[in-house]
C-alpha cells in the first residue's frame, strides 16, 4: 500500500487544516484531520491523521493512519500505520503496527489478536 492510497482512501468526514474541533465524534465510516482536534474519536472504519492535523484525544477505530501528530493512546482493531515525519506520544494497541522511517514515537506498543469487533467497541478505554 503506498502512502498516496493510504492517505486518499473515501472519506466520511473531514476536520479541515484551518479548522479545529473539541467535543465527541462517533461515527461508522472514516474521518480525516488535518485540522486540530480534542476529545474523543471512535469510528468502525478508518481514521487518518494528515500531515498537519494534530489529535489530543484517544483514538479507537478499525484502521489508524498518522501522518501528523497524536497526543493519546491508538486502539486500532485492524492496524496502526504510522507514515513518514508522524509524531506519537501514547501508547499503541492493536492486532498490526507498521511504521515508516523518520518516525518519532513515544509510548508502548502491545501488539496482539484483539477482541472481537462488537467488544472491542463496546470496551471504553
Amino acid at each position: 500500500m503506498s502512502d498516496q492510497s493510504t492517505l486518499l482512501d473515501p472519506i466520511n468526514s473531514i476536520i479541515g487544516e484551518d479548522a479545529s474541533f473539541s467535543g465527541e465524534f462517533v461515527l461508522q465510516g472514516s474521518l480525516r484531520i488535518d485540522g486540530e482536534f480534542t476529545g474523543k474519536i471512535v469510528s468502525k472504519g478508518k481514521v487518518i491523521v494528515g500531515p498537519h492535523g494534530h489529535v489530543k484525544t484517544n483514538i479507537k477505530a478499525r484502521q489508524v493512519v498518522v501522518a501528523g501528530k497524536v497526543d493519546g493512546n491508538i486502539y486500532a482493531l485492524e492496524s496502526v500505520r504510522l507514515l513518514e515525519n508522524a509524531n506519537v506520544t501514547g501508547d499503541i494497541i492493536s492486532s498490526n503496527l507498521l511504521l515508516d522511517e523518520g518516525v518519532i514515537f513515544e509510548g508502548r506498543a502491545n501488539i496482539r489478536k484483539l477482541l472481537n469487533e462488537e467488544e472491542f467497541y463496546e470496551n471504553n478505554r
